[in-house]
């Protein structure tokens, strides 16, 4: 626990190091490994938030909270359709030399696709870091594969990287409530996240669908708190940019050299028109 304080700001261990290596002594007794093990992750993701100034009270830690959920989905969308580009690479016979980089780059999708749907079903926490934990493998797998490069990982897996720490550091008691609660709920959306992941390849969807559904299905779950939170001009434009990642990486918005500018406009225009109803409602951004 020590070397977990360490990871605070000296005046804030100074002020709150004892309180809180009592609430994970009280909250790790008894428990087993993989529960110790949940508590060390919080208390570094805590320690993060705090070195970075994301606290709940300020506004920076509220904007982060308000893009958080739509940075989840735009992480799990984004690896759903890498993911399928990498199944067939499996039949490639010049990549069996890098067939483990193949391997990686899979498995690190699927890690991605199963931590959005953790994120979004009940266990935030979880989720972010195993969205973090995916993106990061993927990043690296595309930086070492031949025809790739680091050039590639950083254009392609760099943004959704950076969405995925966004998730990681929510406020933890500023993410949104839940949707499915149950066992049963948690997997119903992994099989129809599975069911997205494959159909195109059997069935090819109409251009664009393919995106669409999953983006769609992803903000139900986020849920209408999640769009409740976009009070402030940065937060609608940060929340439209994350999931424009979506539709840039998988080529949606090339597919008209208008409609890239198109959105670059509107966004800022969304964010306009959300500051300006505010001010005039009286209302004071909360992020």
């Amino acid at each position: 626990m020590t070397a977990l304080l360490k990871l605070y700001p000296a005046a804030y261990r100074r002020e709150f190091g004892e309180e809180i290596a009592d609430a994970y002594h009280e909250a790790t007794a008894g428990a087993g490994r993989p529960a110790r093990m949940r508590e060390a992750v919080d208390v570094v993701g805590h320690a993060l938030r705090m070195r970075l100034g994301l606290g709940s009270a300020g506004r920076a830690g509220r904007l982060v909270a308000a893009v958080a959920p739509f940075a989840v989905v735009a992480v799990g969308v984004n690896a759903m359709l890498w993911a399928r580009l990498t199944v067939p690479a499996f039949e490639i016979g010049h990549l069996v030399d890098e067939v483990g980089l193949v391997v990686v780059a899979t498995a690190a999708g699927m890690a991605t696709v199963l931590g959005s749907v953790l994120a979004l079903t009940g266990r935030p926490a979880a989720g972010a870091w195993t969205m973090l934990a995916g993106t990061a493998a993927a990043f690296g797998a595309q930086a070492l594969r031949t025809g790739f490069g680091p050039e590639f990982a950083v254009i392609v897996s760099g943004p959704p990287l950076l969405l995925a720490l966004v998730a990681v550091l929510c406020p933890s008691d500023l993410r949104p409530a839940p949707r499915p609660r149950t066992a049963a709920g948690v997997a119903a959306v992994l099989a129809g996240a599975a069911v997205l992941a494959v159909a195109s390849r059997v069935w090819p969807f109409p251009y664009g669908l393919d995106t669409a559904l999953p983006v769609a299905g992803g903000l139900v779950l986020a849920g209408r708190q999640a769009f409740a939170r976009l009070r402030s001009a940065p937060a609608v434009l940060l929340a439209g940019l994350s999931l424009a990642v979506v539709c840039m990486s998988t080529g949606l918005l090339g597919a008209d050299p208008l409609v890239l500018p198109l959105l670059l406009g509107l966004l800022p225009a969304a964010s306009a028109a959300v500051s300006v109803y505010r001010r005039r409602g009286g209302s004071t951004p909360s992020a």
